[in-house]
């Protein structure tokens, strides 16, 4: 990931708008399973109360509304039981396989006015594809589906999305009142996503270079950057940086 993203630091001409300070770095990549809002209020939770729960190392919420009906009480102890409550259930679902996720597809989040030189969020994923893609996608549902069945999760009100986000000017520096985009159009025609690309599913430059003039081409893109095992589910603080720049791990659900 970093060889890929120095690349596009690095590409000629220069990414407009790319910098590296929205950059996130390696060991803060993570696909998120949910927010949850927890007591501020817990003597055992963290100052910041919001976590996130987070498959591999990684606004305000609004209080879920099935925390009452459940009487599970909203602390960082409770999420911690819960996940590992749950992971003989995940377990199951592994039937002593690891679990893997390919990262072989990129895309952006809605780019303003839908114009790819104005993307402001760029992630990496895992495929839809194949039974590896299916056993990541039905445990990742379970845990979603458990927490926010026992009012621990923020009902964001769509569709749980397996991504890493790689890019993100929310975090541009030095900050300013409004964000500052990015080209996508750049990065989809630049030598650094080519060395990464599955040349096989890829038009000719020349097509490649007409499309994006008129913003045609597809935002998503087959990418080879890997396949990882996922060692554990993790209850993350929202914001925290560890000694390795990583996210601060407060509750952990082994899966090796």
């Amino acid at each position: 990931m970093t060889a890929f993203t120095d690349a596009l630091l690095q590409a000629t001409p220069a990414i407009p708008g790319l910098d590296r300070s929205i950059v996130i770095p390696p060991r803060r990549l993570h696909l998120t399973l949910g927010v949850l809002s927890l007591d501020a209020q817990n003597p055992s939770s963290p100052s910041r109360s919001p976590s996130g729960v987070e498959s591999s190392s990684a606004g305000q919420p609004r209080t879920p509304p099935a925390a009452r009906a459940t009487g599970r009480p909203r602390t960082l102890e409770a999420a911690r039981a819960l996940l590992r409550d749950i992971r003989p259930r995940i377990l199951d679902i592994l039937a002593g396989v690891p679990l893997r996720v390919q990262l072989d597809s990129m895309d952006i989040m809605k780019p303003e006015r839908g114009d790819l030189e104005r993307a402001h969020v760029m992630w990496i994923g895992p495929s839809h594809e194949g039974e590896g893609a299916r056993r990541l996608k039905v445990v990742a549902q379970f845990v979603h589906d458990t927490f926010k069945k026992e009012g621990l999760l923020v009902d964001e009100g769509r569709p749980l999305k397996l991504h890493c986000t790689v890019l993100n000017t929310i975090y541009r520096k030095p900050r300013s009142r409004n964000r500052v985009p990015f080209s996508y159009a750049a990065v989809l025609s630049s030598a650094a996503l080519e060395a990464m690309a599955l040349r096989s599913t890829e038009p000719a430059t020349e097509e490649v270079q007409a499309q994006l003039q008129g913003h045609r081409l597809p935002r998503a893109r087959a990418v080879e950057l890997g396949e990882w095992t996922v060692d554990e589910v993790q209850l993350c603080e929202m914001g925290s940086w560890g000694p390795e720049g990583e996210y601060v791990c407060v509750g952990r659900c082994p899966l090796v």
